[in-house]
This record gives C-alpha cells, sequence and structure tokens, in this order.
C-alpha cells in the first residue's frame, strides 16, 4: 500500500516550455553546458548549473534558488491553482513511454513500501539533501515502477484522448504533459495505489534517500511536524513495468592486469567457452557477454557458473562477470571507486564502444544482456542491491518540466 499524491506543480509556461526543459545535467558534456548557457537564457540549466564564480556551496546553492525565483517572476514559469496528478508520456525511436507523476512518501520509502535494488553513496546523498535543503525544490523526479494495472492504464489512456497542456520535441524525444485535476479522478488514481502492494525504484535512488535525509533533519527540527508537511514527500513519476525499457549498463576496462592479451583469454577459458564473433550482433543472449578486445569482439559463454539457484543477485550476469572476471582477473573489486572501470549505457551501439577502446582510453570493453524486469524485482523483494550501475533505465526524465516546491 502506497501514498501518490497530488501537487501543484510550478511549470513552464506553455509557449516556453521546449526552451526551458533540459536534460539532467549529467546527460551533458561541459562544452554542451557551456553551449546551451550561452544561448538559451531560459533554458532551465541557467537555474540549476548557472555561470557562478563563488566557491562557497551555500552561496551557490542559494543562486540557484534565487535564479528559480527569477524565473518565476519573469512568469516564465507558472503554477497551477490546485493539486493536481500529471500524465506524461515521452517517445523516443519509437518507444512509447507512459506514466503518472505525482508525489511519493518519504514514509512509504523508509519502510520500504518502497523499495530499492541499488546501494547508494552517504556522501552523495548528504549533498543532494544540502541541495533540497537550501534551493527547497524537487525539479527532477524519481522514477518509480509497479505491476501493469489495468485501472491506472485505462485513466492514462483515457487521458491521451484529450489535447495535452505540452506537446514538443527536443533532440529527438517527444514529450507530452496532461493535467489530471478532476476531485474524481484525483481520488481513484491515489485509491488504485493504494490496492498496490509495493512499488519499486527503477532510477533515482539517490533522489529518493536524499529525500528522506532532508525529511529526518526538518522533522527533527519541527516540534509541530504533522506529517504533512512538503518535506514528507518527493515527487516521483510512476511507470508500470511494461512502459518501462531496460537497457544494460556495460563496462570498460583500461588494462588487462598485467595479463597479455593471449594470457587473459586463457584465464578466460578456465571457466567460460570463449569464441571468436566473426558476425557483429547487436548485443548478447542471455547468459553471454561480447568482449572487445585488440579489434575483435568474443562471445563468453556463462554456462552453469549459476549454482546458487535461490541467490537473485550472484545469479546475475553482471554478478557473474564481477565475482569471475572482474575481481579476480583483472583486481578491480570496488565498482564505485577504482579508477580502471568506467561504465556505458546499453544505449550506446557498438561502433561507440570500438572507437572508445580503439582510441587507447581503454583496452577491453565488456557487454551485458539486460536486467529483466522480474530479476530486478527479486532483487528489490528480497532486500538486497545488485552491483553499481547494472541497469540503464528509460524514459529519462527531463528537469524543470514539474516542479515541486519545498
Amino acid at each position: 500500500m502506497c501514498i501518490i499524491n497530488p501537487f501543484s506543480a510550478l511549470r513552464p509556461a506553455p509557449d516556453k516550455v521546449s526552451k526551458v526543459a533540459s536534460h539532467s545535467v549529467e546527460r551533458y558534456s561541459k562544452e554542451e553546458i557551456k553551449q546551451v548557457l550561452a544561448h538559451n537564457p531560459i533554458s532551465f540549466l541557467q537555474v540549476i548549473n548557472p555561470v557562478d564564480t563563488t566557491q562557497n556551496t551555500t552561496m551557490h546553492l542559494n543562486n540557484i534558488k534565487g535564479k528559480l525565483q527569477e524565473f518565476v517572476a519573469q512568469k516564465i514559469f507558472i503554477q497551477d491553482d490546485s493539486s493536481c496528478f500529471y500524465i506524461y508520456r515521452q517517445i523516443k525511436n519509437g518507444r512509447h513511454h507512459l506514466g503518472i507523476i505525482g508525489l511519493a512518501s518519504v514514509e512509504d520509502y523508509n519502510n520500504s513500501s518502497i523499495k530499492i535494488h541499488e546501494q547508494t553513496l552517504a556522501q552523495r546523498e548528504e549533498k543532494l539533501k544540502e541541495y533540497l535543503d537550501v534551493c527547497e525544490f524537487n525539479a527532477e523526479p524519481v522514477c518509480l515502477t509497479y505491476p501493469h494495472n489495468k485501472g491506472l492504464n485505462e485513466i492514462m489512456q483515457a487521458k491521451t484522448k484529450e489535447a495535452p497542456v505540452y506537446d514538443y520535441e527536443i533532440d529527438g524525444i517527444s514529450h507530452a504533459v496532461w493535467i489530471v485535476n478532476k476531485p474524481g479522478e484525483i481520488e481513484l488514481i491515489q485509491k488504485l495505489f493504494k490496492n498496490i502492494p509495493a512499488i519499486y525504484i527503477a532510477d533515482g535512488h539517490h533522489r529518493a534517500a536524499s529525500s528522506a535525509r532532508l525529511a529526518e533533519m526538518r522533522k527533527s527540527a519541527n516540534p509541530k511536524h504533522t506529517g504533512k508537511e512538503a518535506y514528507n514527500f518527493f515527487t516521483a513519476a510512476l511507470f508500470a513495468d511494461d512502459e518501462l525499457t531496460i537497457f544494460s549498463y556495460n563496462r570498460i576496462v583500461k588494462s588487462l592486469n598485467g595479463l597479455t592479451v593471449d594470457a587473459f583469454l586463457n584465464e578466460l577459458r578456465k571457466n567460460f567457452r570463449v569464441s571468436l564473433i566473426t558476425e557483429k550482433a547487436n548485443e548478447p543472449d542471455k547468459n553471454s557477454l561480447f568482449l572487445y578486445l585488440e579489434k575483435n569482439w568474443y562471445n563468453i559463454m556463462l554456462g552453469d557458473l549459476k549454482r546458487q539457484p535461490n541467490d537473485p543477485v550472484n545469479n546475475l550476469d553482471v554478478s557473474i562477470l564481477s565475482n569471475y572476471i572482474l575481481s579476480p582477473l583483472l583486481g578491480i573489486k570496488d565498482l564505485r571507486h577504482d579508477h580502471r572501470i568506467s561504465f556505458i549505457p546499453g544505449i550506446k551501439t557498438a561502433d561507440a564502444i570500438e572507437k572508445i577502446v580503439d582510441s587507447g582510453k581503454a583496452t577491453a570493453a565488456f557487454c551485458l544482456y539486460p536486467v529483466s524486469f522480474e530479476e530486478l524485482i527479486l532483487v528489490a523483494d528480497s532486500g538486497k542491491e545488485m552491483p553499481p550501475k547494472s541497469t540503464w533505465i528509460e524514459p529519462k526524465l527531463e528537469s524543470g518540466l514539474l516542479i515541486y516546491s519545498l
């Protein structure tokens, strides 16, 4: 049972939305950010990544808060008069993603009604908490997922037959938003979510954790705490399991840990069947990996290494890669901090991976079969976590589209 509430969003004026809403900062290169800041004065990047010479963190965050207030004063942003749910649709490369944006409960996160599958870093949680505390807004929702629900799907499909408040395209990605503001429709959506036993974080573990930290801090400082304060909630984009696309998160390594190519391949053959790929495939099959090394692609069959049928984490292909190859052969035990490994989303092509390795920036690349939704659920329900960077999940939500004021 999960509480999902409507909210009164601060959002771009309809005639400005295509220029205001932006991708997450992490999805831009430094050069791309410079280009946007120089040529688009109303991009949300002007708010969240302003040109700022101060080295003081609190002053920097106050500048972000002040910039948003400027955008509101200039009517770049408007605010809805009442609490609403928002139906959001994204179309990218022919893939349709339809979901509901509202508020999720920190209490549900804390009691595991909202379940996690990924470990977070305390340092990053604290940094994001400070951001929320000073800036006082949620600009990018946590992506949550739930088993397909017929009632919620019918509501969303019916709403898309109406005229959207936003319908625009940027960078080849189509975005549309519909407002749900009728009391009866709002109550029905809340009731349907309350009947779902558990909801799962698909993307945004650190954003959810930092909101929980903020709520704990503000609750302790508020003797009149009721549980209804704004800090008890965070923005969430909720998609049914069949509205999400899960891609692999591939690994690129800088060295073979002192092994020659032949020696490394021979070590692999002690546990796996390794064969040269003569015709390039898009991705490996389940229970196999692709290795790109010295301009050759290899197929690594995982075979019968899944010796723990009741262990949902160590049975993952990504875990077998870590446990049998990265750690024992390449000495890479800490995926979060070892500088010898980096990660590349499964949306990148084989040509892009070849380019990175062939340039000398890396020595080898491992490509994985994507984790399934069922595997994600098994891990979350077990109370365990996947290895870092196990999934790349789409849709990726825009920043500054629907803002929740704290």
